[in-house]
């Protein structure tokens, strides 16, 4: 029998590169292969400071670096396998074009115990020949051969997510996995799911996986469950953006089989379908752990599902990756030395207000000298050194009544995780004329508006003025994908808007034309847009007079204020992102070069 390894790349992250060591490393076979990073960084995939700076961060984390270098979104995951592929000499496939060649039936003559203990799955007989898949960087299981009477096995390599969305698919093509049950009417609902049988469940649970392994897969944040008549739509936010996945096709039968199943694990009432519920559960897949939020809302046609997903094993980025300029980078590490005082981050929801916080929490959690207490709705990220408090409005314990009792627990600093009330409101401005560093947030559209905000929560005008540190606000838009940038000739329509008194000589703007690192999306992650409102005298002043809204912005203005646009622009003519993109995240009004009031 003759052995050909053509594909074979690694099981799961964690043991992903076991054998790694200084400028070279040695396999189980005594081949000698030149090290991952090395690789990434002669193919301009990765910087040599970048390299360093996560072979640093795994070090001390007793981490791989390939797994910290995806943690850390320098590459994705395919990008690592497509590189540890090379670096071995092997194929690399696809889970797409595995499924469009793959011949099911063959899965099912070796018992799944073993194909999952080996982490392997044949794909294909051709004549002698036997093509498997495998996540393994060098499986050996000469067994095969016998199984299925071949003289080459033939292994290719593909990621650890890509490998369990080969065994969802395998499990849903097998005859019987996509009988439909009888037709019911839409409005059956609980009543049916309740009687569901185990094949239903079983093939229930299947789907869940697969869409659950197919967002990770594309990096998705929130996955959208939706019906429509006898049509089930499944689409994934990714950058921001949703996106329709036809790959798996769900029946409306199957549809409340999956939505009874999230229901239950997600602890929500599932003969309960006339009232919007929340929910949450933790999920392992791919060898990662995720924290996953339910929200379901009734409608016309039955129960619309949204689920967010949170990995437990992000980490936190530094306030420098999140995209703050330096100079407000260096303002934001400088308040948070300040003894008391109000720190604001502002925006819409979702604009990454809450990672912001924690990349602040970060840097307060190093310092032994202070002692930091949060109350979260929910904790989003557990921080080592920070006491996290979690709101339980179920029994009378809101943001509000945890700041009266953290006053007593003597902190340095504070974090509420949303002032969204009078009552919290005041508690905060109480917490900072106390000698305690207070941050929070606010949903409003830019830095001046947070202030109005505080007015309309009704916190007295020279409370606000005394207390306010300074208000940083923000928005996310798509970073596009270093891999297919490439740069494109301004719309003339969306330059007059920006630029209507000419476009500024030597601007160019750019593009992500849609590469396999991107899955074909054209950006690769996010970057926050910032702005920050800086409190010297004058605005102090301006505060505690409560002027109108554009007094009080042209009065920031000719103080320091930077609008957020001009920022914008900055990340536009460095390549970061697209300028199409501007018109869907700022008003028109935004949009134009800021004018002082007459």
């Amino acid at each position: 029998m003759k052995r050909v390894v053509m594909p074979a790349t690694e099981t799961d992250l964690t043991d992903l590169i076991k054998r790694e060591e200084a400028a070279i490393f040695k396999t189980s076979t005594g081949e000698i292969f030149k090290r991952i990073g090395d690789l990434l960084i002669e193919a301009g995939m990765l910087s040599r400071s970048e390299c360093e700076d996560a072979s640093h961060q795994a070090q001390q984390n007793h981490r791989r670096i390939g797994e910290t270098l995806v943690e850390m979104e320098l590459i994705t995951e395919r990008t690592l396998y497509r590189y540890l592929a090379l670096q071995r000499g092997v194929q690399f496939a696809e889970e797409e074009e595995l499924v469009a060649k793959a011949d099911p039936s063959i899965t099912g003559v070796v018992a799944p115990k073993f194909l999952e203990r080996h982490k392997i799955l044949p794909i294909l007989r051709e004549g002698k020949r036997i093509l498997v898949a495998s996540s393994q960087l060098e499986p050996t299981v000469p067994e095969l051969a016998q199984v299925f009477n071949a003289e080459e096995v033939a292994y290719c390599l593909v990621t650890p997510t890509d490998f369990r969305r080969l065994q969802m698919a395998f499990d849903l093509s097998r005859p019987g996995a996509g009988v439909k049950t009888p037709t019911s009417s839409t409005n059956r609902g609980a009543r049916d799911l309740l009687k569901t049988s185990e094949h239903q469940e079983a093939l229930g649970i299947t789907l869940f996986q697969a869409i659950l392994l197919e967002a990770i897969a594309h990096r998705a944040s929130d996955i959208h469950l939706e019906r429509y008549g006898e049509r089930v739509r499944l689409r994934l936010r990714v950058d921001g953006d949703l996106h329709d996945i036809s790959k798996i096709a769900i029946t409306p039968e199957q549809y409340l089989v999956i939505i009874n199943i999230i229901k239950i694990q997600a602890n929500m009432d599932i003969a309960e379908h006339r009232l919007p519920q929340g929910g949450r559960f933790s999920v392992l897949a791919g060898g990662h752990s995720y924290d996953l939020r339910v929200q379901t809302q009734p409608s016309l046609h039955g129960e619309h599902v949204v689920v967010r997903l949170l990995s437990k094993e992000v980490k936190l980025l530094s306030i420098e990756q999140l995209g703050f300029p330096q100079r407000l980078a260096n303002i934001y590490r400088r308040l948070l030395q300040s003894p008391s005082g109000l720190l604001l981050i502002v925006g819409a929801t979702g604009s990454g207000k809450t990672t912001s916080l924690y990349a602040g929490l970060n840097i307060l959690a190093l310092d032994a000298t202070r002692k930091v207490i949060t109350i979260e709705d929910p904790i989003e990220y557990g921080i080592d050194n920070i006491q996290q408090t979690q709101v339980r409005p179920e029994i009378g314990f809101s943001f509000a009544d945890a700041m009266r009792s953290f006053v007593r627990q003597d902190p340095d600093s504070i974090l509420v995780g949303e002032i969204r009330d009078p009552e919290t409101a005041l508690e905060a401005i109480r917490a900072s004329q106390t000698g305690h560093l207070v941050l929070s947030t606010l949903h409003c559209n830019d830095c001046v508006d947070a202030v109005q905000r505080l007015f309309d929560l009704h916190v007295h005008p020279n409370s606000v003025a005394s207390e306010l540190l300074g208000v940083f606000a923000q928005r996310l838009a798509k970073r596009i994908c270093p891999y297919c940038r490439q740069p494109i000739e301004m719309k003339p329509d969306i330059a007059k808007e920006i630029f209507p008194r000419g476009v500024p000589p030597g601007f160019q703007c750019f593009e992500g034309k849609g590469c396999p690192q991107c899955d074909g999306f054209g950006s690769f992650g996010r970057i926050a847009i910032v702005e920050f409102l800086p409190t010297n005298r004058e605005i102090r002043k301006a505060i505690s007079l409560q002027p109108p809204l554009d007094e009080l912005r042209g009065i920031a203005f000719q103080e320091g204020w930077v609008p957020m646009r001009e920022h914008a622009l900055e990340l536009v003519q460095e390549g970061y992102i697209a300028l199409d993109e501007l018109p869907a995240l700022f008003q028109p009004e935004q949009l134009r070069p800021y004018e002082m009031p007459v």
